[in-house]
């Protein structure tokens, strides 16, 4: 019998479809725990939401998009309607179709696609989380909801093991990110204990640059096969710039908007550190960074994630959604300067019509 990515048959995949998908999704895995096809590791882009320039999102460019990191940097991971994908920008209808097409198009090219479902609301949360199994996801993720907040680590446990529940079989990371959300719940303590109120926990993506954090998340979990995934956010720094530093200390990963346009770079740094040559490693990291402390002090966000990942691969990501403002034309060319004198970017890397589009 055929099944898709998550072991689903044609004949319940059409219960799905025809509505009947929450009973038959439910006998059907009932009795299921999360077994992810192999453990999430190595570089996950987060993805960037393209979008026109009336604020709709494109659609038409993820396939596109799809087969330039497998095939121009090497990814083949993605995080999804996170943070760098303006997912909480996003009408829970947007969210669910943004997902349906990275399953669609990512078949047989990515090898994992977690999506993000955290939301404010408990029920929307679950909705998002049941549609990703549906769908064929391969994990999901989820924020602390940061309006009313879980003020202890049991109370945001009870809010993640009702999400969770939505979608048992799926493998399911928490995207622990203080500075956005002000939860200020330490990852090392909330990960004591978790499989046993949250069977499919499988890893963390750990957005902070707490390191002393992170390292106890790794020591006090060696037993355990978890996903210690770096990704400390754009908005507020930018992963590639601690990465080597994290995986010293045990990072299994990493999450990061950087990977869309600059995978191929920082996957020369993790094979480097693989086959233990540090000082390569550290000159790699070096390099990022310079382009990284470059762009922060122009003022670096999702809207300039957008502009750059347009400039570099020549889809166009259109402007972000309001409250966020579109990236100056200045910012970009400036950013073009500079990853042409890091050798990041030839003239021959840019397609006609890339500065138009991005500024």
């Amino acid at each position: 019998m055929e099944t898709d990515r998550q072991g689903i048959s044609a004949e319940g995949r059409r219960g799905v479809d025809s509505g009947e998908g929450h009973y038959m999704f439910s006998r059907h895995f009932s009795n299921s725990m999360a077994s992810p096809k192999k453990k999430l590791q190595g570089l996950v882009a987060a993805t960037i939401t393209p979008m026109t320039e009336h604020g709709e999102i494109n659609f038409s460019v993820i396939g596109r998009y799809v087969d330039y990191l497998v095939e121009e940097q090497g990814v083949k991971n993605v995080f999804v309607n996170g943070t760098t994908g303006e997912g909480l920008s996003l009408s829970i209808s947007e969210r669910c179709r943004v997902a349906e097409e990275w399953v669609t198009k990512g078949r047989n090219k990515l090898d994992q696609i977690v999506i993000h479902v955290g939301a404010l609301s408990l029920k929307e949360s679950q909705e998002l989380a049941q549609h990703a199994a549906e769908i064929g996801a391969d994990g999901i993720a989820v924020i602390a909801p940061f309006f009313l907040k879980p003020w202890n680590k049991d109370v945001l446990i009870n809010f993640l093991k009702e999400v969770a529940a939505a979608a048992p079989a799926l493998p399911f990371y928490y995207y622990h990110i203080p500075a956005l959300t002000g939860v200020k719940i330490r990852a090392e303590e909330l990960l004591d204990g978790i499989q046993d109120k949250i069977p499919s926990f499988q890893g963390l993506k750990f957005s902070d640059t707490d390191l002393l954090d992170f390292g106890q998340c790794v020591d006090q979990n060696r037993q355990r096969q978890f996903a210690f995934l770096f990704g400390v956010d754009e908005k507020i720094f930018v992963s590639d710039q601690q990465l080597l530093s994290a995986l010293v200390m045990g990072a299994t990963g990493a999450v990061g908007s950087t990977y869309n346009y600059l995978g191929k770079k920082t996957k020369q740094m993790l094979e480097a550190f693989e086959r233990k040559d540090f000082s390569s490693a550290l000159n790699h990291q070096f390099c990022i960074q310079r382009f990284i402390n470059f762009v922060v002090k122009l003022g670096f966000g999702v809207s300039q994630t957008k502009a750059i990942m347009t400039l570099v691969s020549g889809i166009p990501m259109g402007p972000p959604r309001l409250p966020l403002q579109k990236a100056s034309r200045e910012f970009t060319d400036n950013a073009e300067a500079k990853l042409k004198s890091l050798d990041f970017l030839s003239c021959t890397d840019l397609k006609d019509g890339n500065m138009d589009a991005c500024s």
